[in-house]
């Protein structure tokens, strides 16, 4: 019960601290969906998930570097594992992007008239989102060439689950699951060895 409500603290001032860029990207989101207003659906969920990738690495790089100093230090000191911060750490990029990307496909719904859209390409697009997000998180207790190296990692995900979302569309999903996973487990190892000092 503990660990929950230091978790959800943790995420929600963080998610907090970002609320005005959060606002920012969705309403980006949403002026790109409407700039594609006569494209079909096939470009909308492209559109979609290269958008919410790069607003996933946007938000994963944002949580790291002396931008919230006083946090980091509260949560280093709080008595708790690393996996549960890296937890905490990782809802905010992913609710970031799940925002944002509500934002592009409520224009993308409008816009579109009398035609019904999948929900496939909405949940798909949030979870590449998310899962790049995750995997770029690994980046920000890096320096140096393994820095570079976590956000092409983060970018060579979004590409891979880009190209299998039109002929496999479960592999897609799978393949966003165990990016993510692998993320989170590698971001919560980095964590516990990291040392800001």
């Amino acid at each position: 019960m503990i660990g929950r409500s230091a978790i959800s603290a943790i995420a929600f001032t963080r998610l907090q601290r970002f609320g005005g860029q959060v606002l920012y990207v969705a309403a980006a989101a949403a002026l790109f969906a409407a700039l594609q207003m006569h494209s079909d659906l096939g470009a909308h969920a492209l559109g979609a998930a290269l958008f919410g990738s790069l607003a996933g690495m946007y938000f994963a790089l944002a949580q790291r570097g002396g931008r919230m100093r006083e946090l980091e230090l509260c949560e280093q000191a709080a008595p708790m594992y690393a996996r549960e911060v890296a937890r905490a750490i990782a809802l905010v990029p992913s609710l970031g992007v799940i925002i944002a990307l509500a934002g592009y496909w409520i224009v993308t719904e409008i816009s579109s008239g009398p035609r019904a859209l999948a929900t496939a390409p909405v949940f798909l697009s949030m979870a590449c989102a998310c899962a790049v997000s995750v995997v770029a998180l690994c980046a920000t207790v890096r320096a140096g060439v393994w820095q570079a190296v976590y956000i092409l990692l983060a970018a060579v995900v979004a590409t891979i689950i880009v190209m299998l979302e039109y002929p496999q569309l479960p592999a897609a999903f799978l393949f966003c699951g165990i990016a993510g996973f692998i993320g989170l487990r590698q971001y919560g190892e980095a964590l516990a060895r990291w040392d800001p000092a």
